[in-house]
């Protein structure tokens, strides 16, 4: 019983922890794409005939700003909500549309890193705050490695990804899927640079999205843009103000 009201404390903190801007974000992004599929279903994707990809669409465009949500929020349970709700649905549509860099790194990277992630987040609460997650911030030093990091692997995997018949845009696909993964290894040791990373690959996904005619997809990139500089500010708000207390402490 005790269990049980402790999870049911947590349950409502975490709810009154939405504030108005977010809850207004969360409704927004629903409407719209709402108003897209109904209004516009031909704009979806190029083939829309394909019903189980429009419905894995979907499922992306909306569980997509979620999840960023989740990590504007410094919140361990982003990683459940991109494993079970992003990355399935957007393996499917990768396969199909023939972003085969996106669709193994999904497979082999990210599949595997929401789940250490969530682990390792559940390690580093916050003392005042349990639903937060403590974050922090990279050197210059870093910063130039993963930079250095991200072009070596565009570079490689964007050549040999475009031996495979029927790859689309290698060297994009490639670079897209490189941003993609330092944003996944910054998120995964809790550094405000990750933000940086995830700006790029979005950038990215929406000329490759335009490319492909899956124009649904464009809300959820546009929702995240939104989010991601709101979610930054607030990271790095957070990352100042934790180092005051370590220095002052």
């Amino acid at each position: 019983m005790m269990k049980n009201s402790d999870l049911s404390l947590k349950l409502k903190s975490f709810v009154r922890s939405f504030t108005p801007y977010q809850i207004g974000y969360l409704v927004t992004v629903l409407l719209l794409t709402a108003a897209f599929a109904i209004l516009f279903p031909e704009l979806m994707l190029e083939d829309v005939s394909n019903q189980f990809v429009l419905a894995c669409s979907v499922i992306a465009v909306l569980a997509n700003p979620v999840c960023e949500l989740m990590i504007s929020k410094q919140s361990k349970l982003n990683f459940l909500v991109d494993l079970f709700f992003i990355e399935i649905p957007e393996l499917v549509i990768c396969l199909t549309m023939g972003w085969y860099t996106i669709a193994i790194i999904t497979v082999v990277f990210w599949m595997p890193i929401d789940i250490f992630s969530y682990l390792r987040w559940s390690r580093h609460p916050d003392q005042e705050a349990e639903e937060l997650t403590v974050v922090k911030r990279l050197n210059w030093k870093q910063d130039f490695l993963v930079v250095a990091a991200i072009i070596a692997f565009s570079v490689v995997a964007g050549y040999f990804i475009g031996m495979i018949p029927g790859a689309e845009s290698s060297y994009l696909d490639a670079l897209a899927s490189a941003c993609g993964m330092a944003n996944g290894v910054l998120l995964l040791f809790r550094y405000t640079e990750q933000w940086y990373a995830w700006t790029m690959t979005l950038v990215l996904y929406a000329i490759l999205y335009t490319i492909s005619g899956a124009y649904i997809m464009l809300i959820t990139v546009a929702a995240m843009m939104v989010n991601t500089v709101y979610g930054y500010c607030k990271w790095y708000r957070y990352t100042r103000t934790h180092e005051v207390e370590v220095k002052v402490g």
